[in-house]
């Protein structure tokens, strides 16, 4: 036998095994959903829903989408106020034990004055290590209309938290297709 024939069975078998193991398997059962009084489906608001607009700001179904996306599981413990801001922050657990407090302003410049007297890190007056916080807070991280505090993370936790809410807020829908520049040839 040539090479050439031992390749040509050898794509056949791969073949064959490919085509056998598409078939006779049961599908996965339906996810279970929660169900309210009334018959409708009770699930949180995502990224597509129109209660979780792409309008260009953080809401909160948007950073536990993207939180997600990335890897780490989160949930929403409560919410918690500081003297810091006028605005409540929602308190999230990612993994099992990072926590995370959002806060989410009308705007960016909103936010941006209200951490104007604080620490950049810590988000605490200055000289103060934990301020009115529960625990001394590791980071803080602040994006377009949201600023996020990291507490109980690993550094690890804290980098892939970053990069995940650093990319960006969600941005608005286009109809319009995005289309790059013509190459150039050199």
């Amino acid at each position: 036998m040539t090479s050439i024939d031992r390749i040509r069975v050898a794509a056949a078998l791969v073949v064959g095994a490919t085509l056998s193991g598409c078939g006779g398997e049961k599908a996965a059962p339906p996810a279970k959903t929660a169900v309210a009084a009334n018959g409708s489906v009770v699930r949180p608001p995502t990224p597509s829903d129109s209660l979780c607009p792409r309008d260009g700001l953080w809401r909160g179904c948007h950073l536990e989408d993207r939180i997600n996306k990335a890897g780490m599981g989160i949930k929403v413990l409560d919410t918690i106020t500081v003297p810091y801001f006028a605005e409540k922050g929602t308190r999230y657990a990612i993994g099992k034990t990072a926590k995370l407090v959002a806060f989410f302003f009308a705007d960016s410049a909103a936010g941006a004055a209200a951490t104007a007297s604080l620490d950049d890190l810590r988000l605490t007056p200055p000289r103060d290590s934990i301020g009115k916080w529960p625990t001394a807070p590791f980071e803080a991280i602040r994006t377009a209309n949201m600023i996020a505090v990291l507490f109980e993370v690993t550094a690890g936790q804290a980098e892939r938290v970053r990069l995940a809410l650093t990319a960006g807020a969600p941005q608005p829908y286009t109809d319009q297709a995005q289309t790059l520049p013509p190459a150039t040839a050199r």
